[in-house]
Order: structure tokens, then sequence, then C-alpha cells
């Protein structure tokens, strides 16, 4: 267990009794903290934001305005500036809670690494600033958006969205894997823009897998409804476990019902599932989980299909040995290269 004295913004706001402090629900634990603040001058900045970003995301008991939330969001990014980093051999898998009146919280917090970047672009069409996160190769993330949706941000991926966001309209724009998921608002559809689709929704949960590199892109939805339109004019609805699949190169979709819906997004809680895939599209996802190079040099493997399971903390090595057990797999390690022959 993490040393108090240790703590940064993400450990205070999953701490709970320091919750109740924040909240002013529970005397001792208020007590407990005033006490031990005084005598760690060193941690009060760090506690008095992450005491504001707690009091600040409760939306229901304080009633604040759209716009109010949204800078002081923006606020709290940039002068917090957190940019820790760990590797992958470090995920922990964090349980979100969800406040009471349905306000939900999640923490700024870092799965297993990667940085928060407070990229602004400016636009001198439309004067809108952008906040940029980007997830390296070998690295999980999740961040919590103005309106409270939760966004769950897979390796080699990145997200972008706009200053104003929740104030007209909630907008992103997605190149990579991301799982989301919605706060409700019927008056502000919640809108994902890949390179191929545009994904529009009130409020659900699903995953998105449009990697710009990869020719077919996915969608699979675990609760609620949305549609998705592509910019050659098709438009299809997707209801809970069902999935949606883009062939880019010509342009033919596909909506099928899956069982284990939450297989898509296994990723999330660590894990890296195959279902009768192609090594080469294999190749690709642990190219990102594990931030390596894959170089196949025998093109008749490329083909071959596997079925399996493992841990995103697994080593590469020890994924590849069991990929050989039944597929004939040659491999070598050089630094950061493996070479399958």
């Amino acid at each position: 267990m993490k040393k108090k004295s240790d703590y940064q913004f993400e450990d205070f706001i999953s701490d709970e009794s320091f919750l109740d402090y924040a909240k002013g629900t529970n005397p001792d634990n208020i007590k407990l903290w005033e006490s031990w603040l005084a005598e760690n001058p060193d941690k009060h900045k760090t506690a008095t934001e992450a005491k504001k970003f707690i009091q600040l995301i409760n939306f229901k008991k304080q009633s604040l305005s759209q716009e109010f939330i949204n800078k002081e969001w923006n606020r709290l990014n940039k002068r917090l500036s957190i940019n820790n980093q760990r590797t992958i051999t470090g995920f922990k898998k964090f349980k979100i809670k969800i406040w009471q009146y349905a306000a939900v919280f999640a923490f700024l917090v870092v799965l297993a690494g990667s940085v928060f970047f407070n990229d602004y672009i400016f636009n001198t069409n439309n004067k809108i600033a952008y906040n940029e996160i980007i997830t390296p190769k070998g690295q999980i993330k999740n961040i919590l958006l103005p309106d409270g949706s939760l966004v769950f941000l897979n390796s080699d991926t990145k997200l972008k969205y706009g200053s104003n966001f929740g104030t007209k309209k909630r907008e992103v724009f997605l190149e990579g894997e991301a799982f989301f998921d919605v706060t409700q608002n019927s008056r502000k559809p919640f809108i994902v823009y890949t390179s191929e689709n545009t994904v529009k929704v009130l409020g659900t949960a699903f995953n998105v897998s449009a990697y710009p590199d990869e020719n077919i892109h996915q969608i699979s939805l675990e609760r609620g409804k949305i549609s998705i339109s592509h910019d050659k004019g098709k438009s299809a609805v997707l209801n809970a476990n069902q999935t949606y699949l883009l062939l880019c190169n010509k342009n033919q979709s596909k909506i099928f019902k899956v069982e284990n819906i939450e297989i898509y997004s296994s990723w999330r809680d660590g894990k890296i599932i195959f279902r009768n895939q192609r090594f080469a599209d294999i190749a690709r996802k642990l190219e990102r989980s594990h931030n390596i190079v894959i170089n196949i040099q025998n093109t008749k493997i490329e083909n071959l299909r596997y079925t399996g399971e493992f841990n995103i903390n697994d080593d590469i090595r020890k994924i590849l040995g069991i990929i050989s057990l039944t597929t004939p797999v040659n491999y070598e390690v050089k630094k950061d290269t493996i070479f399958i022959r």
C-alpha cells in the first residue's frame, strides 16, 4: 500500500477516506486529514487541488453550469500538468466509483503509464483550442471528459476534443482504439469521429478500434444504442451485443451479434485475447501492447490463425513461446525487434 507521504493527485482522489474529507461526509476522516495536512505542508497544494476536483465533479450537488465546469476542468488540467510515466509491467486495474445522484466519479490516473498532453491547437476559423491525449505504444490510460464520460485509451492511440466540449455539443476525434462509457444527455449527443466513421450516441458503452494503418475498423456495443455513418453515405444502427466491421479498402461493412462482447474491450482489464485471428493481425497488436517491432520474414506464417488469451504483463517471449506450441512460429529476439522465420 502506498504511503500517504508519497501521494500524488490521482492517489488522493482514489482514497476513500479523502473522498469523505473532501465531501465533508465523515467527521472522523475530516479530522484525520486536517491533522495530516497540518503535519505535511508539502502536500497541501496537491491535496487542495484534489479536494477542489472532487467537489467540482459532484455536479448534482453543486448545480454548476457546464461553462463553469469546462473552464475549471481545463484550468485544473493545465495547472496540475500530470505527466507521471510508468511501464506496462506496473499495470493496475482501478475500480470506478459511481457517486450518489448518478454523478460519475472517475479519476485522472495513469493506467500503466502514458503521458497526458495538453496540446492546445489554435484554429483560426472557429477559435477553438483542442486538448490532445496521446497514449504511446506499450501503455494504457483512462481519462474523464468534462461531461463525466469515461474513456479508456489503448496503446498507440490519440484522442482530441475541443475546449468548448459540452457547451453546445460533445465531439471527440479518435485515432486508434478506445472504450467509451458515455454520460447520458439527450440534448447533447456524444459524437466520435474516426477516419472512416462517425459514431453518434446519447448514453452508452462501446469500444471503437480505428487504427489508421489497419484495413478493418471495428465498433462493438456493450449497452445502449448507437448510430454509425460512413463518409460514403452508408449508415447503420448498432444494438447491444452487436459488432460493426468496416473493410476500409473495399468500403464494405457488416453487423453481427456477439455473445461475449466484452472480449473486444478486454484490453481495459489488461488482457490480450485472440479468437481465430491471423498471425499478421496478432503481430500488430503485440507491437502496440509491448512497444516492439515484429519482422515477419516468412510470409506463409502471416495467414496462420490462432486462438488464445494472455495478460498484458506477460513477457513477449512467453507469449510467442505459447503461440509456437500450436503454430509453426520460430522467432529470434534482437533488442526491441523480433524476427519471425
